[in-house]
């Protein structure tokens, strides 16, 4: 009887181990299954960047970054009904990521020209993870840095880190997206190659960076140095 009792109790705790296991194991699939949809519609979106100009002389590229929120240009396929350029912009606020597009008007000179005249159409991505923006930029020797802040100012970067986090701050994964601006480096870099989106005559204004030609400086306090990797 002591020997049986024994046995019924190892086989219940057994069975009771084996069960919170495929609870974890389904809890963690479900996971893996969310963030890599996540992950896939971030990266679907990121994609579809173009390194279009603001208007004016001299002006940057419609991009800006930091660790919440991500600012681009993108032209629209073939198969949308929608013409003419596009701003786009992903916000992230605590759990939610939001994102919203925007006619882009040739005319306009900065964000503040596109946000006064049009409206809106605004999609809540994905809730539930927090997600984080980073920038990576080619420095004069080659290698690649980091950095949570970008500005579209003279340069666009070569990619983007996209992280998601859950709500106690554990880090569920990170993924490093390409930008298809590498293909033309005179768009990536104004003033240092032939870009189809600016005049080809380099002494024009709008064909000049407004910094000049020198390599982007990693010491340009943007803590690029902090994550130099080869």
């Amino acid at each position: 009887m002591a020997i049986g009792a024994l046995l019924l109790v190892a086989l219940g705790s057994l069975v009771s181990l084996v069960l919170r296991a495929s609870d974890r194991t389904a809890s963690t699939s479900q996971q893996i299954e969310e963030t890599s949809r996540i992950f896939s519609t971030l990266i679907d979106r990121i994609e579809t960047m173009t390194p279009q100009r603001w208007a004016g002389a001299g002006a940057g590229f419609v991009f800006e970054g930091t660790e919440t929120a991500l600012i681009f240009a993108r032209f629209p396929k073939a198969s949308e009904a929608a013409t003419g350029s596009r701003l786009v912009i992903l916000t992230s606020v605590g759990p939610d990521l939001r994102d919203e597009e925007r006619s882009l008007p040739p005319d306009a000179t900065d964000i503040n020209a596109v946000m006064d005249r049009e409206t809106a159409t605004a999609t809540l991505l994905q809730q539930g993870y927090t997600v984080r923006f980073a920038y990576f930029s080619r420095l004069p020797n080659g290698q690649e840095a980091l950095t949570d802040r970008w500005s579209g100012r003279r340069a666009m970067p070569v990619a983007i880190r996209i992280a998601l986090a859950d709500s106690r701050g554990k880090l569920h994964g990170s993924v490093r997206v390409p930008i298809r601006v590498d293909a033309e480096p005179g768009c990536a870099a104004p003033g240092q190659g032939i870009c189809s989106l600016v005049p080809d005559d380099p002494s024009t204004p709008e064909n000049g960076s407004p910094a000049g030609a020198a390599p982007i400086d990693p010491n340009d306090g943007r803590g690029w140095e902090r994550y130099v990797r080869p």
